[in-house]
This record gives C-alpha cells, sequence and structure tokens, in this order.
C-alpha cells in the first residue's frame, strides 16, 4: 500500500498512468489516503490503470450524449457503430480485454440470456448463433484467428444476446465492496457498474471510483460523484441505496468476475 497526501476537495487531474488517486490540488485541506497497490497481472490492477482520456461521452454514431456531467473521463475504448456495448456489454468488454492482455483466450465466454455459453475460440472455430423464435441454431461460419479484431466482432455478437439479467447470473456473488465489485440490477432494461479503484482514508473510512455504460450505447466512462462533490470522483458506499450521478440502485446485488 501506498499512502498519498490528497485533498479533501479534489480537482481531476489524470496523471500519465491514468489515476486520478496519485494527483493533488492545491488545497490546504489535505488528508492521506492510502492507495491499494496489487500484483500487475491482476483483475484489480488492471482496473486501477484503464486508459483514461479527458473527452466527451459520445454515443455510437459519434454525437455527444445530453448529460455530459455524470462523468470525469472516459475509458479509451471504442463504442462500435451499433446500439449494442450498453451497461452489462461495458462490463463484460472490461473483462473481455483483461483476459486477452493476459492471453487468456480459454476464459473469455459469456452467458446468453437463454443460458446458452458462448467462448470466443466457438466464435473463431465458426461457431455462429442465430435466434429464431425462442428458439437458438447454431450456423458455420470461416474459422477466424485469436485477435483483437475477431474479439471485437465476437464481442458485439455476446451483446446482442446478452444482458443485465444473465450477467448477473453469471457473475460469483460478492459480499462486500472492494475492486472488481460489480454492484447490478438485474431487469430490462436494468443497470450495471463496477468499482475500478479504492482508498482508505485516514479516518479509516474507504472511497470508491465507478464505471459504467449506458444507453443507448456510448463511451465506457468514469463516473463523476454529483451527489458529493467534495470527494468527487469517488464514492462511499455501503448497503441501501445506492445513489450515483446516473443511476439509482434500490434492489442490486453485488457480484464479482473472479
Amino acid at each position: 500500500m501506498r499512502l498519498l497526501a490528497m485533498p479533501i476537495v479534489t480537482a481531476l487531474f489524470l496523471c500519465c498512468n491514468g489515476r486520478a488517486t496519485e494527483c493533488i490540488s492545491t488545497s490546504t485541506l489535505a488528508q492521506q489516503f492510502i492507495a491499494l497497490d496489487f500484483p500487475r497481472d491482476s483483475w484489480q490492477y488492471f482496473l486501477q490503470h484503464l486508459p483514461l482520456k479527458i473527452a466527451p461521452i459520445l454515443d455510437y454514431t459519434g454525437t455527444p450524449v445530453l448529460d455530459q456531467g455524470k462523468h470525469v473521463a472516459i475509458i479509451n475504448y471504442d463504442v462500435g457503430n451499433s446500439d449494442l456495448q450498453q451497461c452489462a456489454d461495458a462490463l463484460m468488454r472490461l473483462r473481455a480485454e483483461y483476459l486477452f492482455a493476459q492471453h487468456r483466450y480459454d476464459e473469455i465466454g459469456f452467458h446468453f440470456c437463454n443460458g446458452e455459453y458462448y467462448a470466443w475460440k466457438m466464435y473463431c472455430d465458426g461457431s455462429r448463433p442465430i435466434l429464431n423464435g425462442n428458439k437458438m441454431h447454431w450456423l458455420s461460419a470461416h474459422p477466424c484467428e485469436l485477435t483483437h479484431e475477431s474479439l471485437r466482432r465476437y464481442l458485439n455478437v455476446v451483446y446482442a444476446y446478452a444482458n443485465t439479467i444473465s450477467l448477473a447470473k453469471e457473475l460469483t456473488p460478492a459480499d462486500k465492496f472492494e475492486v472488481g465489485t460489480v454492484i447490478i440490477t438485474a431487469g430490462s432494461p436494468g443497470h450495471a457498474c463496477i468499482i475500478i479503484d479504492e482508498v482508505s482514508t485516514s479516518n479509516g473510512g474507504k472511497l470508491y471510483k465507478l464505471a459504467e455504460g449506458y444507453m443507448p450505447a456510448q463511451s465506457i466512462y468514469v463516473l463523476s460523484n454529483t451527489i458529493d462533490r467534495s470527494i468527487d470522483p469517488w464514492y462511499r458506499l455501503q448497503s441501501g441505496v445506492i445513489s450515483t450521478s446516473s443511476y439509482q440502485f434500490v434492489h442490486y446485488q453485488l457480484g464479482k468476475f473472479e
């Protein structure tokens, strides 16, 4: 763990590693934050060091969304040009990108709403799902290589047949807030976000940073805290209703990918 001198009232600056936790404003109201360190190959480290940039949230058509106040930065992954990569999809995108970066290709796979499991390697072997009524059929296509381009095409298929309901069933139940915890309300449409960073304060509290996607499909972004500007973009999280700058989680569950 590392000790960071942090202001109580923060201003957003993105350091070269993308972590706003390591940037200090000129405020004299400072306290110590303890940043958590994880192994470089871990899921938690990946989430802490997502590629961030200061930019507007764009939808899949390239148009800025109306609510630009809900974010402090976007995660520098493409949205695609179809209305596919929404809230649950954004979290699956993050997980797939992590496994791809770790060359853990055999582990890239997600369940559809009907319970079918679809792995990236199945896609690369030429297996394609087609929904006919309520029944899933499988067609054969030309095999393709395990490349990032094919991963993106595969994910678009997953997005078409998965949602918050299927993701909620897929996640391992969690009982606490920590880096990697998914907060999810399963439904149509439902919603989900993920904790991407965590710090402890000198008075024994904890603060969390959240990321999410939204509908229509748009940039994946780091949430601002419009509820408590004094700790923006961090959140205090506890059981009960969770209000963010874009959504109020009333009935939800906590889960994790691993």
